[in-house]
């Protein structure tokens, strides 16, 4: 199968690889259902790829950062009919505590790539946060993703309809396009989850079964009741607040344009 598995993480330098677990336990599971072997020595590569300058003080078992939903004043807010503040992409994401010492070293974006023959390659890069009060621009995309295409909930290099949907207008006019399937139902970003607050205390997403990516934020925030499946269409984005969220970024307040 000429296909390869990938995974991006961040590397927090107080608590290591963010939602480490559950990264490798996806890679694992996509791994299985494609046939493709090495998803073992995931872990061992991740830790390998570090910087000297990020390996002091690292958490080498877990590096797992928990999730505290959306704030109390966003859903006061949203209660009493009024805009909730802005919510940071790294809401909720508390740092862990470093072993041996204070924190060292800045962010990394981990990107890992699980190819046929089971090789692994690790690329890092500087991780820079967007600002607490980011917002992106939203527009819904004329490509349209096929819910009866398993491959959608494994995230591999096969990324012709996200690339198409990217390409429909300037990346000046829009951070993120949000696509459809075949129905009209909502689905995902081209490289985010899409939650609603609709002011329950609950976000919703769309199920699987619409034809998207199994996040792993998303996947962690349906886990611990922060977030429910639902059928969602454009017109819903409407009645709620928008959010656009991965792994490595948190949560992003988002706007259709």
């Amino acid at each position: 199968m000429d296909i390869s598995l990938i995974e991006t993480l961040r590397w927090e330098p107080a608590a290591g690889f963010v939602r480490l677990e559950r990264h490798l336990a996806r890679l694992a599971r996509s791994a299985a259902a494609l046939g493709l072997a090495g998803s073992e020595g995931a872990e061992q590569a991740l830790f390998a790829a570090l910087p000297p300058s990020a390996l002091p003080g690292i958490s080498p078992s877990r590096g797992e950062i928990g999730w505290s939903g959306v704030s109390p004043t966003a859903s006061a807010a949203s209660e009493q009919g009024s805009a909730p503040p802005p919510i940071s992409p790294l809401a909720g994401e508390i740092p862990g505590r470093a072993e041996g010492g204070s924190p060292q070293g800045t962010p990394l974006r981990i990107r890992l790539e699980l190819f046929p023959d089971g090789r692994i390659d690790i690329q890092t890069a500087p991780f820079t946060p967007l600002a607490p009060d980011a917002r992106w621009r939203l527009k819904i995309a004329g490509t349209r993703l096929s819910s009866a295409d398993p491959m959608l909930r494994h995230k591999t290099s096969r990324r012709s309809v996200y690339t198409a949907a990217r390409a429909e207008v300037p990346a000046t006019e829009a951070e993120e396009m949000i696509l459809l399937n075949e129905r009209g139902e909502l689905c995902e970003g081209t490289i985010t989850s899409l939650f609603l607050d609709d002011g329950t205390g609950i976000l919703k997403t769309p199920p699987l079964a619409s034809g998207l990516l199994a996040g792993v934020l998303r996947d962690e925030l349906l886990e611990t009741g922060k977030a429910v499946e639902e059928i969602l269409r454009p017109q819903d984005l409407a009645e709620g607040t928008v959010f656009l969220g991965n792994s490595l970024r948190g949560l992003i307040r988002g706007a259709l344009t």
